[in-house]
């Protein structure tokens, strides 16, 4: 059995629950492409619409104490940071740290702005007013989050 326990899968379709929770919210789950076509590249995992806002989201577990923004592929941060600057619309990266109990939305825009000044990767401890923190009850290994405060501090 291996070592390395990848959660990722798992995260998106407990991201995907808590959402649903959430009245008028529609949440849609962009599916994976397997198919490894050329020009088959998905933006984001999800497409959730809380009036009147868009979210585009993108999901990231790491069992590291940081990310890594290698693990964004290019085409994500591209098409990430173009819906970011449509009005309505807020794009970014759902983070799990998985081994630091920390969950929180990042807006790409900020990321952008961290790469811009020489950053490689976001820790789980970075401290700003742009980064959202979910709040949740920890089960065993998943958290049961309260997805609308991301709503909230984004209204």
């Amino acid at each position: 059995m291996a070592s390395h326990v990848n959660r990722g899968k798992d995260f998106e379709s407990v991201v995907k629950e808590a959402f649903e929770k959430i009245p008028n919210t529609s949440v849609y789950r962009v599916p994976d492409q397997m198919t490894y076509k050329v020009g088959s590249k998905n933006p984001c995992d999800f497409l959730i619409y809380h009036k009147p806002v868009l979210y585009a989201i993108e999901c990231k577990a790491t069992n590291k104490p940081s990310l890594p923004f290698v693990n964004i592929t290019e085409f994500q941060w591209t098409e990430l940071l173009k819906m970011s600057k449509i009005d309505g619309v807020v794009a970014g990266i759902l983070c799990w740290w998985v081994n630091c109990d920390r969950t929180a939305f990042i807006p790409i825009q900020f990321l952008e702005i961290l790469k811009q000044n020489g950053a490689k990767s976001i820790r789980y401890d970075a401290d700003d007013k742009e980064i959202i923190d979910i709040p949740g009850r920890k089960k065993r290994v998943f958290w049961e989050y309260e997805m609308v405060k991301l709503f909230q501090s984004i209204a």
